[in-house]
């Protein structure tokens, strides 16, 4: 039996002042909750439907990825029973997501793309404008983790957004500044079951790694580690949104984008501060055809070095874009095959 945390008084309070401060809920929306059967989607499903004021239309989307067989159809069958106790619409999908061909991609991209694309459509199947998922706390820090051992930009450790938009839905977080520790405390504690899935105790899977082998080394150096993750990503997210906010600016008074390249004031693009300069070219390379996934630390030290230094009429081959320097304009290309 899990030590006892918070009372569920408490417990509910964090969720909802979690909720207030993103802006992520009002009275009266219909949302579309993502429950897997786990300790997260189910404490999220039960949390949502305990917040009576707030009077929420909730439809619980299920997909089955087909990657343990029986134990995920279990799932699945737990995920609608309780849907039906708690008097909730049950939405399914089920894939064999092994045989899904995508090119360059892990089961685990395969997967989060099947699922994003399944409450996609059945969000708007039900006529649901929130789709609301069960990323924690420890979501937060071991995303971050991973993505500082694989390299990233800014953008790349703020980490999950509390909140983000995409194809016309708003996608929420409400579990996002509580830890797994106390979702279990509390789901042990009022009684509610839950289910487990054996692999993602497997250190094969990158994350799973980070979860069970890094995290806890880096504990012994700070016990609220994950915290302090979890903070670190706020502030990335409020530096990477001034940054975004910055770049528009310099997009109405120096850009010019006509059919075919993309050219920018050489002048005012040298002007400006080397961290703008970056998210600068990050999006012209991105609108001439780029994928700005492909660039490295070297391409941008090599491609700021050519907008400060470069002779007119000289240009550099990037993954899919060329940029040349013109007399008063740098211009992206993209560059064929």
């Amino acid at each position: 039996m899990a030590k006892r945390g918070l009372t569920y008084p408490a417990f509910l309070k964090r969720i909802k002042d979690t909720i207030k401060h993103y802006d992520m809920l009002h009275p009266g929306d219909r949302v579309l909750v993502a429950v897997s059967g786990g300790s997260d989607s189910v404490c999220l499903l039960r949390a949502l439907r305990g917040m009576r004021k707030m009077d929420l239309e909730i439809v619980v989307g299920n997909l089955d990825h087909g990657i343990r067989k029986r134990g995920s159809k279990a799932d699945s069958a737990f995920v609608k029973k309780l849907s039906k106790e708690l008097g909730l619409l049950y939405a399914h999908r089920e894939l064999n997501l092994k045989a899904c061909k995508r090119e360059k991609s892990s089961l685990e991209e395969k997967a989060r793309s099947a699922r994003y694309d399944f409450l996609g459509s059945c969000a708007k199947k039900y006529n649901c404008g929130i789709i609301a998922t069960g990323h924690t706390l420890d979501d937060q820090a071991e995303t971050v983790v991973m993505r500082f051992i694989l390299g990233s930009s800014l953008k790349g450790m703020s980490g999950i957004p509390p909140v983000r938009y995409e194809n016309g839905l708003k996608i929420i977080r409400p579990l996002i500044r509580v830890e797994k520790k106390e979702i279990i405390q509390q789901l042990h504690a009022e009684g509610w079951p839950y289910r487990e899935d054996h692999t993602n105790r497997d250190t094969k899977y990158f994350r799973n790694s980070v979860r069970h082998e890094v995290l806890p080394f880096l504990e012994k150096y700070n016990p609220k580690i994950r915290r302090s993750l979890a903070n670190l990503c706020d502030t990335m997210r409020e530096d990477a949104a001034f940054l975004d906010a910055a770049k528009q600016k310099v997009f109405s008074g120096c850009v010019r984008s006509d059919i075919g390249p993309t050219k920018v004031k050489a002048k005012d693009m040298i002007l400006q501060p080397a961290a703008l300069r970056k998210e600068v070219f990050k999006e012209l390379f991105t609108r001439a055809g780029g994928d700005v996934k492909k660039l490295t630390y070297r391409h941008w030290m090599d491609m700021d070095y050519f907008i400060r230094t470069g002779e007119v009429g000289k240009s550099l081959n990037f993954p899919g874009v060329t940029v040349a320097k013109q007399k008063d304009d740098i211009v992206f290309t993209a560059r064929e095959h």
